[in-house]
């Protein structure tokens, strides 16, 4: 697939992304106290920020349609224009667009002149922060197409160039024009992180499938010229074909502008829950399913041949895929290499204050491991069922029915048990050692529900399955060996949930008796209560709050003498008790040297 044909559902995930953070920003926005400037009104901002944003992009498409036209008419001077469509297409959209974009444009900017309140107003964020992700899938389109060209894997197309200059201008515009307002309030800056993680996360897909295409096309090669299969490849032949040309294309130009808005743009950008879902929740994660596909891919062809399974001749043909399987493996691997360090570095410097996203990746990790096993577990009853079931065939036919699933129950054996066993072993040794919080986590109770949650759910499935099939051939009289081929899947799963529930099931009871005292606390009445803290404090108020059962407020203490929280040596439970205990109906926490001092006030 090529990266132009990505683009509608890129703008598409931005403009949710966007529509999505604007519902937010409102119901937030609604809960706390207005300005005494409320400026122009949310009705009237809406319009013009709206009509802005549309006449701008007719604009820009229309400028965008006319230099592409134009640079055709130079560039291809010996091809004959049949058609004049697109060159008035654009002059229509410049003509309507522009005057009424500076119409709007020039009344916006002199409300922002007249009421500053307007330079904190989150849709104007919005509207800057959208044209700038519009004009960055232009920017990438145009620059994937004017890289192709110049390798000569395509004819000379006017609108790439043109979108890459003219998306660029606007980019770098509206870019300068952000900065020097800068962002004063929380939601503002949210909006920002929102652009800039979510362009890092499109440019840095780019440059891994770029690498992976390149990787696998030098693999391809090595593996052609080794084996002499010249069938793997398509008609034009040698190194340098469109396809490495093009890999190269959309590597360079995702790489570039990840560099510019990872390296660069979020590199001084710490704690936000936007970048530890990228880090986490993307690249690191998304990092480690691709390798682990590639090498599953490589363990099972290679499982197939020494079990010789029916396809497993000849050899060429067998370990074909092993150019794709190892490019896939070595750009996961990398991925996760390098965003595993620069979180391990950000730890270290933060000291260590991304532990709630390092848990959630911890149970993640653990629920892919899990559920890769429950698969291994299914196939290989199914496979046992099935040999039993099907002996007549299996003599007759002289086919080996178990070598193929019994590969793939190694390879997801060998895949599945060591991330299942390594992070659960990981979390679980944190909740024996008492750090604060692991044992009422979130992140941990999602994962304890779900396993409990989908292993009963499966178990009363199959049950029900069982029941029904068996009554129905006894009802009809006609039990027999096809009874049996029926119920093989629910039997597969009923095994399958009887194997992994009962271990679960001790978890949650451990954790339910170990953690008595923190339910109590929880349904105790709720208090406003304030943190006084300096540094970062995220965590702690983490912590506090899954002990209270409600959200707490956080104030910066900017003294010079101000402690910084150490919350491994906090009782938490007992914290929340003073709390739930304090005489006022309001509550100050003061962090210093001595620990959390409570007051209390009416």
């Amino acid at each position: 697939m090529r990266f132009q044909e990505l683009i509608p559902l890129i703008v598409l995930i931005v403009a949710v992304a966007g529509i999505a953070y604007a519902i937010y920003a409102g119901l937030t926005m609604r809960n706390r106290k207005k300005r005494n400037d409320p400026g122009i009104g949310t009705v009237k901002r809406i319009y013009f920020y709206t009509v802005t944003f549309v006449t701008l992009m007719m604009a820009v498409n229309g400028v965008i349609l006319v230099g592409a036209d134009l640079l055709e008419r130079i560039v291809i001077s010996d091809v004959v224009e049949t058609t004049t469509t697109r060159l008035a297409w654009g002059l229509a959209l410049v003509i309507v667009g522009a005057p009424l974009w500076a119409f709007h444009w020039r009344a916006i900017q002199r409300y922002v002149a007249e009421l500053p309140v307007e330079r904190l107003s989150v849709l104007r964020k919005l509207y800057l922060y959208l044209v700038l992700a519009v004009c960055f899938v232009l920017v990438a389109s145009g620059l994937v197409g004017a890289l192709l060209w110049i390798f000569d894997a395509r004819d000379f197309a006017g609108f790439a160039w043109s979108a890459l200059v003219v998306a660029s201008a606007v980019w770098a515009w509206h870019w300068t024009l952000e900065r020097e307002e800068g962002q004063d309030s929380p939601e503002t800056l949210a909006v920002r992180r929102l652009y800039l993680y979510l362009a890092s996360l499109v440019s840095v897909s780019m440059l891994a499938f770029g690498l992976a295409r390149f990787v696998h096309v030098i693999l391809v090669e090595g593996y052609v010229a080794a084996f002499s299969v010249p069938v793997l490849l398509p008609a034009d032949t040698g190194l340098w074909r469109p396809a490495l040309r093009e890999a190269l294309a959309v590597g360079i130009a995702g790489g570039g502008l990840w560099a510019l808005h990872w390296l660069r743009f979020v590199a001084g950008d710490r704690g936000s829950s936007l970048r530890m879902a990228y880090l986490y929740g993307y690249t690191i994660l998304g990092g480690a399913i691709t390798a682990l596909v590639g090498a599953g891919i490589i363990v099972n062809r290679a499982l197939e041949w020494a079990l010789r399974a029916p396809e497993a001749d000849p050899a060429v043909a067998h370990f074909e895929i092993l150019p794709s399987a190892l490019a896939t493996l070595a750009i996961g691997a990398a991925l996760w290499a390098y965003h595993w360090w620069a979180v391990r570095a950000e730890v270290a410097s933060s000291g260590g204050q991304s532990t709630g996203s390092r848990r959630a990746y911890i149970y993640l990790v653990s629920a892919l491991g899990l559920g890769t096993l429950t698969f291994a577990s299914f196939t290989l009853v199914n496979t046992a069922l099935a040999l039993l079931t099907e002996r007549t065939r299996i003599l007759v036919s002289g086919e080996d029915l178990w070598k193929e699933p019994i590969a793939l129950v190694l390879t997801l054996g060998l895949i599945g048990a060591p991330l299942l066993v390594y992070y659960l072993r990981d979390a679980q040794s944190r909740v024996d050692s008492g750090t604060p919080g692991e044992r009422t986590a979130l992140s941990r109770r999602t994962f304890l529900f779900t396993a409990l949650g989908a292993g009963v759910l499966a178990a009363v499935g199959s049950l029900s399955g069982t029941i029904f099939v068996f009554l129905r051939d006894a009802l009809d009289a006609s039990l027999s060996i096809e009874t049996v081929r029926d119920i093989r899947p629910a039997i597969g799963v009923a095994v399958t949930a009887g194997a992994f529930l009962p271990y679960f099931w001790s978890i949650y009871r451990t954790d339910r008796d170990a953690a008595p005292e923190a339910a109590y606390v929880a349904v105790q009445e709720t208090k406003q209560v304030a943190l006084l803290a300096a540094g970062n404090a995220s965590e702690f108020v983490r912590v506090l709050e899954d002990a209270l059962g409600y959200a707490i407020r956080t104030l910066a203490w900017a003294d010079l003498d101000a402690s910084t929280l150490q919350p491994a040596a906090i009782d938490f439970t007992d914290l929340a008790r003073q709390v739930a205990e304090a005489q006022g109906t309001s509550v100050l926490l003061i962090a210093d040297d001595d620990g959390v001092r409570v007051l209390s006030y009416d």
